[in-house]
């Protein structure tokens, strides 16, 4: 006599079959071997060896979009206050300035450097997740910039030795500031 084994019972032990033949995973660049849990690495969108190129927006979008300034007294995060001259030199900080000169369309003269630090980024978003996309789930160092265009600020964001880009909606660093 052929016994009939009900759809639910049949489904969980196909289920069982399947991970328990997923067997250990190692993380790729971890540097640990199997554990014995089924530990998978975090999917990304970009090289693991970029955390800024995470995005898909194309360069038209980017250059297209313009910033909704944010309120001093609504954003207490951004880090504000003199600005050594060493920073305001530096070019990827003049590229921030013509950016948001560019976005605001007004001439680079009244854009201010509102404040600067040296900060740590939770994740390869550098403190600006677009919804729909993964980053890398690692800390990173990099800079936060803030710009000033009448009184309305705009923080730039970016990786150690990357260019900044603007951040419409942006998350405060590791701690909540300054790492410097």
């Amino acid at each position: 006599m052929i016994r009939k084994i009900p759809r639910a019972a049949a489904l969980v032990g196909a289920l069982a079959l399947g991970l328990t033949a997923c067997g250990d995973v190692t993380v790729p660049g971890s540097g640990a071997g199997p554990t014995g849990a089924t530990t998978a690495a975090p999917a990304e969108t970009s090289a693991p060896d970029d955390p800024t190129a995470a995005t898909t927006t194309t360069e038209d979008e980017m250059q297209s979009a313009k910033p909704v300034p944010v309120p001093p007294s609504a954003t207490p995060q951004l880090p504000t206050g003199p600005v050594p001259d060493a920073v305001l030199e530096r070019a990827d900080v003049q590229a921030a300035i013509q950016d948001y000169a560019e976005r605001m369309d007004v001439p680079v003269e009244e854009v201010k450097v509102a404040g600067y630090a040296d900060v740590t980024w939770s994740s390869g978003a550098l403190g600006c997740p677009k919804p729909g996309m993964m980053y890398t789930q690692a800390l990173v160092p990099g800079h936060q910039l803030v710009l000033s265009v009448d009184g309305k600020l705009a923080s730039y964001h970016a990786a150690d030795d990357k260019p900044f880009t603007y951040c419409a909606n942006p998350v405060p660093p590791v701690g909540g500031g300054a790492t410097s």
